[in-house]
């Protein structure tokens, strides 16, 4: 029996991941927790590729601005920024430049729940605040005080996907349908075929 309802969810290794070698790293974690490729690339992002994926929602501006608001207030820092528009304005145009600047690593894997899992997997936005164990709890360490100080995007070396609808949208951005494979894993018989350990 197959199992074929699995997740799918993009994740690109940004500029800082792939310079800082980390790539086998990353993809390595995400194998290890039983995650199936099913494409991957390395790109020279456009400027369109870009503008596209971080579309500016009101949503997306109102997440980044709340997360970070939150952060600066929790260490009592002022936060001069005075509503979710001015800051996710200048997050995305400094996402855009960031993510064009030089190679990165485009990605889509398959797996029970995996939206959330990659999402866990990764850590919080903020290395200096994901846990331990976390790919940006591990890897890196870049603080919003400091990307802010040095006007610049956080170097958290990761995206990963949000949503399951965020994730069909950015798969679109990066893939063409002939980009995205279908091959049997032996993670579709262990994890997913109930009678696998039938005797």
């Amino acid at each position: 029996m197959k199992y074929t309802n699995l997740e799918k969810t993009l994740i690109l290794i940004k500029p800082d991941g792939v310079q800082r070698g980390l790539i086998g790293e990353i993809v390595g974690r995400l194998e290890r927790a039983g995650l199936k490729m099913t494409a991957l690339k390395m790109v020279h992002a456009s400027r369109e590729d870009v503008d596209r994926h971080y579309a500016l929602t009101e949503e997306w501006m109102k997440g980044v601005f709340e997360k970070a608001k939150a952060k600066y207030e929790a260490e009592g820092q002022p936060f001069d920024y005075a509503d979710h528009i001015a800051y996710g304005t200048e997050i995305k145009n400094g996402l855009i430049n960031f993510l064009k600047s030089a190679p990165i690593i485009a990605m889509v894997v398959e797996g029970e729940k995996c939206v959330s899992l990659v999402r866990k997997l990764v850590g919080a936005t903020e290395p200096a605040s994901s846990a331990p164990g976390t790919i940006r709890g591990d890897l890196s360490h870049d603080t919003y005080a400091l990307s802010n100080a040095q006007n610049r995007p956080i170097r958290n070396l990761i995206h990963a996907s949000g949503t399951v609808e965020e994730a069909e949208n950015e798969i679109k951005i990066w893939f063409t349908d002939t980009e995205l494979y279908k091959y049997e894993h032996v993670n579709d018989r262990v994890q997913y075929d109930p009678t696998w350990f039938l005797s």
